[in-house]
């Protein structure tokens, strides 16, 4: 744990945003503190509020809302994933099993320089929720026969907790939880023999339906009290929906093959280790298995985790690095378990094993490792320049417009970029500095007018960071708003709704180039998109400043509240 912490200090360290959901998880812990209401203080996207509130405790706790917090709570979650995947590879095989497990996750998450992997992503609280659920699992079904009743209720009411958590965390965890879930009820209902009575199977089916239904009941409970039942609904379940996209079987099997081929973005480390494994531990008459007989349930929970977890994976729309973070446990514990194999078997695989394999696999291992090793060096050299790069120069000289990296008819590079080489050898750890710039504008206005509360259109909340002002809407990112979609009415018109029951001092039109952009906007969904919105802008405020973040290009646009008339007069 103490090494993958080591690993992972350099990125954490870097004061900045790593990636742009970082800013919305502090800001909305950040809202949580003053209102926590969820889904009425502020919409929590495609996280569930479970996320958030984990970061409200440490802001409660008088720790700085700041980027090197979410860091390090990042790692914190890591570290504990390394230590459930030891534990529950322990209990699966053996403590060799268990070690070479924590190799893997830490090879993985400790020389990983994809910032998908670094930063606090949504997925990882769940991802150990559903670790230590998975962990409960392994074992109660593993465990003595002669273990007592209460205890094995309690072992199955804590693993129902945590599973029937995960999703209030991220609702893409909602698949996992799900399959966990049925595996643990027929793991419940099987034939254990006569001392199992079925009154005794019965309390314990109660037991674990008591333990994953209790986080939703109480959720529910807090969001009847609340009124919010309906936002939670169109915002949480519906508004997800809509983000995965409609169903593909043609999409699904092209991100199945994008999750496995695409190097070094997910777990090819993983995919080696499962591979090699195979190849060398098991024989062409296929009669080595690779857990004993007694432990069959464990296995094929294995397999039903990694199966929910791929399908979590690639039923969304969108292919986003960190979704992987769900496979990293199934995978490892499958590539782990692939090495060793089990004791009835030890010497019918010690005859079949060839030194070609073994050196093949260890050259290919090493090779993995070197390339990891490079891209991390790499990576810490970087982040020590980008330390000594100054953060004073002026926000408002605006770059020059950016050259393609790679020519459309250069076919060596694109091959070089299908294969991975120019990933290998990359030379850049690019970090964002458009919210810096925006906020340092925001800071220009407080100067000369009061700015207590903003709006910004566009995906830009690390400027509510940035300048500690809170959003006057529940919306900190305008995602829905710009994207056409099924719930883009909805939320425009929500959206509309808060800033004329709370007008915000300042309206930021942050949709420019150089600022995230979202796949398939475009230069037109401004705030004019939105007619409107676009009225209401022009009735109720005034233009006070501009910020061009590339030169030639459309620029940041800032508004002002007009003061009204018994004031200016």
């Amino acid at each position: 744990m103490a090494c993958v912490f080591l690993l992972r200090l350099p990125s954490a360290l870097v004061p900045r945003e790593l990636n742009m959901d970082e800013s919305q998880f502090l800001l909305q812990a950040m809202k949580f503190l003053v209102d926590p209401r969820p889904w009425l203080s502020g919409d929590t996207g495609s996280a569930g509020p479970l996320n958030y509130y984990f970061i409200s405790v440490f802001l409660w706790m008088r720790f700085k809302p700041g980027f090197v917090l979410v860091h390090i709570l990042a790692s914190v979650f890591v570290c504990l994933e390394v230590l459930t995947a030891y534990l529950t590879l322990r209990r699966l095989k053996s403590e060799g099993t268990a070690a070479l497990g924590a190799f893997l996750m830490v090879l993985l998450y400790g020389l990983a320089t994809d910032k998908d992997y670094l930063h606090y992503a949504g997925e990882l609280l769940p991802n150990l929720l559903l670790m230590v659920g998975f962990y409960v699992f392994v074992v109660w079904v593993g465990g003595p026969a002669e273990r007592r009743a209460s205890a094995s209720r309690w072992l199955l009411f804590s693993g129902g907790l945590v599973l029937g958590a995960a999703p209030w965390c991220k609702l893409q965890a909602a698949p996992i939880t799900l399959a966990l879930g049925l595996v643990f009820l027929a793991a419940v209902l099987r034939d254990r023999g006569r001392s199992f009575s079925l009154s005794r199977r019965m309390k314990e089916l109660i037991a674990f339906s008591v333990g994953a239904v209790l986080t939703t009941c109480v959720m529910l409970a807090i969001l009847a009290k609340c009124g919010a039942i309906s936002d939670f609904w169109y915002s949480y379940i519906q508004g997800n929906l809509a983000y995965a996209g409609s169903l593909s079987l043609t999409s699904i099997i092209a991100k199945f093959w994008f999750t496995f081929l695409t190097w070094p973005i997910h777990e090819p480390l993983l995919v080696a280790f499962l591979g090699l494994g195979l190849l060398v531990r098991t024989s062409p008459s296929a009669n080595v298995l690779l857990f004993s007989k007694e432990k069959k349930w464990a296995f094929n929970g294995v397999l039903v985790y990694a199966g929910a977890a791929l399908m979590a994976i690639c039923r969304s729309q969108y292919s986003f690095h960190h979704y992987t973070i769900f496979l990293v446990p199934p995978m490892t514990y499958l590539a782990a378990v692939a090495f060793s194999a089990p004791p009835e078997a030890v010497e019918p695989i010690k005859s079949r094993r060839s030194p070609p394999r073994v050196t093949f696999a260890l050259i290919l291992i090493l090779v993995f490792a070197t390339i990891g090793g490079i891209q991390y060096a790499n990576m810490v050299r970087v982040i020590g320049e980008l330390s000594h790069t100054p953060l004073d120069r002026n926000p408002r000289i605006a770059k020059a417009p950016g050259v393609p990296v790679m020519n459309s008819n250069d076919r060596m590079a694109k091959l070089k970029d299908v294969l991975g080489c120019s990933a290998i050898m990359q030379c850049s750890w690019e970090v964002r500095d458009s919210n810096e710039r925006i906020a340092a504008v925001v800071r220009d206005i407080r100067a000369t007018r009061p700015v207590r509360s903003m709006a910004v259109w566009g995906w830009a909340p690390g400027v509510y960071v940035l300048t500690g002002i809170l959003p006057a809407t529940r919306d900190s990112v305008t995602y829905y708003e710009i994207t056409q979609g099924p719930m883009q009415t909805y939320f425009r018109a929500r959206f509309l709704v808060d800033l004329r029951e709370k007008p915000p001092d300042l309206f930021i039109d942050a949709f420019a180039p150089d600022a995230v952009i979202w796949p398939g906007w475009t230069e037109k969904d401004g705030y004019e998109c939105d007619p409107q919105l676009r009225k209401f802008i022009d009735d109720n405020y005034i233009l006070v400043d501009k910020l061009t973040l590339i030169k030639g290009a459309k620029p940041i646009r800032f508004f002002a509240r007009r003061e009204p008339a018994s004031q200016s007069q």
